[in-house]
């Protein structure tokens, strides 16, 4: 790149043969050379325009306006930094020649008030050897000086192509996330848009305004249209307290009256009470109550079903299988309880026999005719009664519940078939369409960039790690060399002080001057 003093430049009048003054590189990736010839003084209104220029972003071209929302690229800008313009001045850590050589045309301007001849001309030899020195310095000055202008010449150009991949990946990324955040707003646009056609579509039907899905749109009209024909569908019962209650003593009945029924088992077959057939009598009552009251529930759901499912028997098999188990179960309960009655009252009347203690019941009055075990029979009967009623009422419910399914299903497919709700449901699922849609939305990713941003990350690296050992050694090097110039002329000053103002004589000193 060259700039309008550069004698490359085309239209320049300057004449070609002018000494370089200085090269500084400039820019954000220090692509930027600027040129400065000896002779020239850029006014500070012009630099400051040069700067101004060289930090200035790129104008974006404006997006082409829409019916969308207004974009603007420029809030997308990569945020990288700008680093200052690079030049060999700020890693030159030492005083300029100049400067060493007008402190030693100060030194050599005093020697001429050096009173002895022969120090006088000492110091003078040495005033010109030092003036070699500073030339030298000069010299070697100006080598580094151009050393490190090459050195951050050639370093710029690895630092600037990191510099341009990752402003490129930035770039790509922003306008990705700019163009996503266009069509997320679009899509924000259009689901207001179909939710205010849901809702005048739901109003028209006479559905309620917050059904958010065809299904639910479906399911509200059959359920009205069942209601009006006099078919009402009745909710999913809550789980009440009665319910919970009604529910627990169905399924705690079949275990209890099995354990009666095992208890009976034991006292008909077990006399000896030994623990493996007292233990193999609970479990045979309780698999027989639980199996006859399972049989039960299903025949009664069975029965339930049965005038509106084809392929099934008649309605009246059920029933008949229903009283036949009910009759079965408390036949059998009814011999084992009697006949555990019976067994036990004789094993007490031949206890009380053994202790003498039998009382003649024919010497007492006839206060009560009935045995006394007729009340634990029937008490234990009616247990059993109401463990099969309650079998029989849970498999009605569940019945009677699949058939309310059944029968809103078909009006649902019926609804379906005719159409007339088609536009109101499309309606109500295109913005559940839409939602899911946007919630898809997501900037492309660059599945390079991990690569990319590894290696700019290692060229950079690579690329500082050379400038920064180069411009080191070429610095200590220079400073090295400043610093013990600077500590000759210290030593140089230091006699041309002493030379000139001489300690006074005392004594016998004084009288030999």
């Amino acid at each position: 790149m060259t700039r309008p003093g550069d004698p490359t430049s085309p239209g320049d009048t300057a004449p070609p043969a002018r000494p370089l003054s200085r090269v500084t590189l400039s820019g954000p990736d220090l692509g930027t050379v600027d040129l400065e010839f000896e002779g020239e003084a850029a006014p500070d209104g012009a630099d400051a325009g040069n700067d101004a220029g060289k930090h200035t972003a790129p104008h974006t071209p404006a997006a082409p306006q829409d019916t969308g929302p207004d974009f603007d690229p420029r809030l997308y800008e990569a945020a990288l930094p700008r680093p200052d313009p690079l030049s060999a001045d700020a890693f030159l850590p030492v005083l300029d020649p100049a400067q060493f050589a007008a402190l030693l045309d100060d030194l050599r301007g005093e020697l001429s008030l050096v009173p002895d001849e022969a120090t006088r001309a000492a110091l003078n030899s040495r005033a010109r050897l030092l003036h070699l020195n500073v030339e030298g310095y000069r010299v070697q000055h100006g080598q580094a000086r151009s050393a490190l202008t090459r050195v951050l010449a050639e370093t710029g150009v690895g630092v600037r192509g990191s510099w341009e991949r990752q402003q490129e990946h930035l770039t790509f990324m922003n306008a990705a996330s700019g163009g996503v955040e266009r069509d997320y707003e679009a899509a924000t646009a259009a689901i207001e848009q179909a939710r205010a056609r849901r809702f005048e579509a739901l109003v028209g039907v006479g559905a309620r305004p917050d059904t958010t899905g065809a299904e639910d749109l479906y399911t509200q009209q059959a359920v009205m249209d069942l209601a009006r024909e006099g078919h009402a569908i009745r909710p999913p019962e809550q789980k009440s307290g009665s319910k919970r209650v009604f529910n627990s003593f169905a399924v705690f009945s079949k275990f209890f009256v099995g354990v009666i029924s095992g208890v009976s088992i034991n006292l008909l077959f077990n006399p000896e009470s030994r623990l493996y057939l007292t233990l193999i009598a609970l479990t045979a009552g309780v698999m027989f109550s639980v199996l006859l009251l399972w049989l039960v529930d299903e025949l009664a759901y069975r029965a339930k079903l049965a005038p509106v499912t084809p392929g099934m028997a008649p309605a009246r098999a059920y029933t008949a299988g229903i009283v036949a188990v009910t009759a079965l179960y408390l036949g059998v309960e009814g011999f084992l309880n009697w006949d555990g009655i019976l067994r036990v009252t004789a094993e007490i009347a031949a206890n009380a026999a053994q202790q003498g203690q039998l009382t003649d019941l024919s010497a007492l009055p006839e206060t009560d005719t009935a045995p006394q075990h007729w009340s634990l029979l029937t008490f234990t009967l009616a247990l059993v009664g109401m463990a099969a009623g309650a079998a029989l009422v849970q498999g009605r419910e569940r019945a009677r519940a699949v058939l309310e399914r059944e029968r809103l299903a078909a009006r649902v497919a019926q609804l379906k078939a005719q159409g007339t709700l088609a536009d109101a449901a499309r309606a109500t699922d295109h913005v559940t369409y839409l939602e899911r849609a946007r919630d898809r939305l997501a900037p492309p990713r660059d599945v390079t960039s991990p690569d990319h941003a590894r290696l700019n990350e290692r060229v950079l690296h690579h690329w500082e790690q050379e400038r920064d050992s180069q411009v080191q050694a070429i610095s200590s090097r220079l400073l090295a060399e400043a610093q013990h110039l600077q500590a000759t002329l210290e030593d140089f000053a230091g006699q041309v002080q002493a030379a000139r103002f001489p300690p006074p004589r005392r004594g016998l000193r004084a009288l030999l001057r």
